[in-house]
């Protein structure tokens, strides 16, 4: 049977392991997201950006495999002004 995690690209740090399927590693992804924006506003973090890239990876049998990647970019602020039209 086979399961899926998420692992920090840069650092290799394993993120989430023991998931059932690709749309539970998607809900994992959108909860990692929504802790670590609510994290950086508690912080007074919130203007900048922050990339992280992380590896989807699937593990059957104790083999571990990369199926897809995801980048998430933390607290970028939506511009007050719009660009201006040519």
């Amino acid at each position: 049977m086979s399961s899926y995690q998420l692992r920090d690209t840069a650092t290799r740090q394993l993120l989430a392991h023991g998931l059932a399927d690709y749309a539970a590693t998607e809900t994992e992804l959108d909860r990692l997201d929504d802790r670590l924006e609510h994290d950086l506003a508690a912080n007074g973090e919130g203007a900048g950006r922050i990339r992280l890239r992380l590896d989807v990876e699937k593990v059957t049998g104790g083999i571990t495999e990369t199926v897809g990647h995801h980048v998430l970019i933390l607290g970028v602020d939506d511009p007050t002004h719009p660009l201006p039209t040519l």
